[in-house]
């Protein structure tokens, strides 16, 4: 079962800015004042109203040394370190869960509410605590019970979707296994036509023989004639008529 309860499962929500900061060395050395563009960033821990600002290459710092003291999870670096990549590839930054922004089940407005409020997450909504609630107002805790059901539900239901999926695939596949076979038959059925043999007169089983060229295709007349009647017919015996004789 999720425990909801516990706040410092929820990483803080980190995003980044960059400032144009003046350079006062540079500025003493031109006579004027010289601006460099500095990284920020900004982070607010969870249910918060409070933004503590770092320098990014401060922040880096603080936070390699708390995750080496186990004041933070690995998993929360790695989400930070790649918002930061994203941000500075022009990305949006990634998310721990799912976003409020692709929850069907609420409004625009209560979306936007959520965002201010530092939930940006279902997962962060599930665990706001009283603080949070506040900042989130009026609804705060219906929202909050509706996102532990919707999480709970998720949890319960998915090893049951997968199966779906599975059998989805499954099923798939057997579908473009009869739909080979059923090309495959019509193509027998096509090749007996070729040899005379009605559609209605065709057996449900179609063998192989079925569509084996009649060996006596493979002879010539000459041949058949002389298998019939002993010997090679004339040789001034036209051919309609070798044909004929052969028939009767």
């Amino acid at each position: 079962m999720i425990d909801f309860e516990e706040k410092e499962k929820r990483p803080a929500y980190v995003r980044f800015e960059r400032r144009p900061i003046e350079d006062k060395a540079a500025s003493l050395a031109a006579g004027r004042a010289v601006s460099k563009d500095v990284d920020f960033a900004l982070v607010t821990p969870p249910f918060s109203k409070d933004c503590v600002e770092y320098k990014v290459d401060t922040w880096l710092i603080n936070m390699e040394k708390n995750l080496r003291d186990g004041r933070i999870k690995p998993e929360w670096a790695e989400i930070w370190k790649k918002g930061l990549e994203n941000w500075r590839n022009g990305q949006e930054a990634p998310v721990n869960g799912t976003s409020v922004r692709d929850w069907s089940s609420i409004s625009p407005a209560q979306v936007k509410n959520l965002l201010s409020a530092g939930c940006h997450t279902i997962e962060d909504l599930a665990a706001v605590n009283g603080e949070g609630l506040k900042r989130i107002g009026m609804g705060g805790m219906e929202l909050r019970n509706k996102a532990k059901a919707w999480l709970q539900a998720a949890e319960s239901h998915g090893p049951l979707v997968m199966e779906v999926s599975a059998l989805k695939d499954e099923n798939a596949q057997l579908k473009g296994t009869i739909d080979s076979l059923q090309r495959q038959v019509n193509a027998l059925v096509d090749k007996s036509n070729i040899y005379g043999v009605s559609e209605n007169n065709i057996s449900d089983d179609i063998s192989v023989s079925d569509i084996i060229e009649p060996e006596e295709n493979s002879k010539t007349l000459a041949d058949q004639y002389q298998e019939k009647f002993g010997k090679k017919p004339h040789h001034l015996m036209k051919e309609e008529n070798i044909i004929k004789a052969i028939a009767q």
